[in-house]
């Protein structure tokens, strides 16, 4: 079946390493097919970058992917500001019909669609020469890491999931939900794929800022047996990246990773990056709101997250009671502890361990300024600007979006290691993170139920903010006993019951129940 190509420039606009605006100059684009027109290494590349574009799409890291991902796990909690459906994720009223989790969903079968087509023409093109060929072959990879990435969220978020394999398959306008098995499977064929092609490093970082690599396949692999409780797989790819010719280290300072953006640092294993490749001229800066692809946002690829959570800006939600209570727990000796990562987490009181204190390195005027916590709240630090400057004032933070960090990698080796008895080998690795934030470190993590707590503790503390935690919530098996006992704690007159059996899992889109019969044949309580 062939597919018009109409305005591929726009979408490769969606850069994540550029655009080549000769594509202003072809004579009748929409003339195209797919067939005549990926048929050069440079056209296989801008559909690779179109594939990546889609990270800034509706339900990922632009916009979305934080509130689904940070009110759902009960990381953040809702402020007077935030309204309508993503309200309803704060208490699981969410149904069928919820527009942000059926915009994830169709934007990750978007990026199948897109990384199946890379692979498959990019293999049709023949080479003029050994550079274009290894080219090819990097771009195959990078869409097979991609479609990979993509087939993660479904299978962790919905459970079994119709699958496109490849691109001959999406012809086929219906197809039926794959076990989770098939579709696990798939998952670590198309990062097998990807580790095989892709480079350790590329050769100009600062032109390929956001393409994946060699290394952030191999930790995608290693969480994809982590999450199946494949604990020596895992362990086995993680252990890898800790080890030549891969150079990942954590970086001195959080605020390096979350409070402005980096060009290059040794922690990030895969990111988003946000930037205004452009200007303002080139689009406007609320083009998340609407059609990213088709609102003349240009090359903006700037996310929201920082205006619509900050205190001094849109205040739509706090940093959850449970997320800074957390930061509060029994040191070796059973004395009361506060992290220190509190203060690089939120801002908040001195007895909370928050930051009290912002415009810390902010330019002119009397600052810093202190944080007043009364009327204010506990407020999110974390990939918000405060540091330096006083509001965000659009939505335009180019904070990059940490998908996988280095410290994110020793901690799941450290289960890893946890889960397979050998648990003296998890302890310096958990140390390894504690002590970069100058936490005290564990002389002993105890039995394997003690050091279990000791990891979940970890990742919370650590991983807070960051898209993670409904992630580990449901795979640990423990998120309607903790987000119900966290939401009980918070209201305790409320006899609703938040956190149902049926929420391990999202529903599935009634777009998709409505268009698919084979899938509509096969849901459940019209949930999943």
């Amino acid at each position: 079946m062939k597919k018009q190509i109409i305005s591929l420039g726009t979408l490769a606009c969606l850069a994540m390493a550029g655009c080549d605006n000769s594509l202003d100059n072809v004579v009748n684009q929409v003339s195209y097919n797919d067939d005549t027109y990926f048929t050069t290494p440079a056209t296989i590349s801008e559909a690779v970058t179109a594939t990546y574009g889609l990270m800034l799409y509706k339900g990922l890291y632009s916009r979305d992917f934080y509130y689904l991902m940070d009110l759902t796990g009960n990381e953040a909690e809702a402020d007077a500001p935030l309204l309508g459906d993503v309200l309803q994720l704060h208490d699981y009223s969410y149904a069928p019909n919820h527009a942000q989790i059926n915009d994830l969903w169709s934007t990750a079968y978007k990026v199948t669609f897109r990384a199946n087509l890379v692979i498959d023409k990019a293999a049709k093109v023949v080479p003029a020469n050994d550079a274009d060929k290894a080219k090819l072959t990097q771009y195959t990879s990078e869409a097979y890491f991609l479609k990979a990435y993509a087939e993660f969220l479904l299978v962790t978020l919905w459970g079994r999931v119709p699958i496109r394999k490849d691109y001959t398959e999406n012809s086929e306008f219906y197809l039926p939900r794959a076990s989770t098995e098939e579709v696990w499977k798939q998952v670590e064929s198309d990062l097998a794929n990807a580790i095989a092609g892709l480079p350790v490093a590329y050769a100009n970082p600062a032109a390929d800022l956001g393409r994946a690599t060699k290394g952030a396949a191999i930790a995608l692999l290693g969480k994809s047996y982590l999450y199946q409780k494949k604990y020596a797989e895992a362990a086995a790819q993680f252990e890898l990246l800790t080890k030549a010719p891969y150079a990942y280290d954590l970086v001195p300072n959080l605020d390096e990773l979350f409070t402005k953006s980096p060009v290059k640092n040794a922690e990030t294993v895969f990111d988003i990056p946000h930037k205004a490749w452009g200007g303002w001229a080139e689009g406007s800066p609320y083009y998340m709101f609407g059609s990213q692809e088709g609102s003349g946002s240009g090359k903006n690829t700037l996310t929201g997250r920082a205006m619509e959570y900050g205190w001094n800006d849109w205040r739509n939600v706090f940093i959850s009671d449970a997320a800074v209570n957390a930061f509060t727990y029994k040191d070796e000796a059973g004395k009361t502890y506060v992290d220190p990562r509190a203060k690089n987490t939120f801002y908040g009181d001195k007895a909370s361990g928050g930051d009290v204190t912002y415009c810390d390195n902010c330019t002119g005027g009397a600052k810093p300024y202190p944080y007043a916590e009364n009327g204010n709240g506990y407020r999110w630090r974390k990939y918000e600007p405060y540091e330096y400057k006083e509001k965000g004032e659009l939505p335009q933070s180019d904070i990059n979006s940490q998908v996988v960090r280095y410290a994110d990698v020793l901690l799941m080796l450290a289960e890893a290691h946890v889960n397979s008895g050998k648990i003296a080998e998890a302890l310096p690795l958990i140390n390894k993170v504690r002590t970069r934030s100058a936490a005290f470190a564990y002389t002993t993590l105890g039995s394997k139920d003690e050091a279990m707590k000791k990891i979940m503790l970890e990742r919370q503390l650590e991983l807070s903010g960051e898209q993670v935690r409904w992630f580990d919530l449901i795979r640990w098996g423990i998120a309607k006993q903790t987000l119900n006992a966290e939401k009980k704690a918070k209201y305790p007159a409320s006899s609703q019951s938040f956190f149902q059996d049926k929420h391990v899992l999202f529903p599935i889109p009634l777009t998709e129940k409505n268009t698919n019969p084979l899938v509509a044949k096969d849901i459940s309580d019209d949930w999943n």
